[in-house]
């Protein structure tokens, strides 16, 4: 026959070895979700229906939660409001210091109502550079174009 061999189940040890420790990122996370889901059966009140749950968008109920999000060194993630059309972009920098910056979800159209034709101009209030120089060597009371001067070229 074949070789067996021995698959231990997901839980149990073997030997000297020991599970991975989380860091400290993926604990905050854990605590979080321990944390968001004793509230929500801890409460009584009826909670607003759930965003729905689409791989890689991470939903929040409002910036409180947004600026709350753990977030790594030199990481950023969007985080989507589930209320409203709002997008928050939670940051930190190589030190650790973390923000949130928040952008409003706008939809884009192909022909924008804000966008008109520009303003005919009314060429009759404007004036050449010619009528200009003449209208200045009328005030400085000096010729409009200088004459050229010929050099002479007698040697005598």
């Amino acid at each position: 026959m074949g070789q067996y061999y021995y698959i231990p189940d997901p839980g149990e040890q073997i030997g000297n070895y020991t599970p991975p420790v989380m860091d400290r990122l993926a604990q905050l996370r854990k605590n979080q979700q321990v944390n968001s889901q004793t509230v929500q059966t801890s409460t009584p009140t009826a909670a607003p229906p759930a965003p729905p749950q689409n791989s890689g968008v991470i939903w929040v109920s409002g910036k409180e939660e947004a600026d709350k999000w753990p977030i790594a060194f030199g990481c950023a993630v969007a985080l989507w409001d589930a209320n409203n059309p709002v997008i928050y972009l939670r940051q930190a920098d190589s030190t650790g210091k973390p923000s949130t910056k928040v952008y409003d979800l706008v939809e884009r159209t192909d022909n924008p109502a804000h966008q008109q034709a520009a303003p005919q101009i009314d060429w009759s209030q404007f004036i050449t550079r010619d009528q200009l120089e003449d209208i200045l060597a009328e005030r400085f009371k000096r010729p409009a174009k200088a004459a050229k001067v010929k050099e002479d070229t007698e040697n005598g």
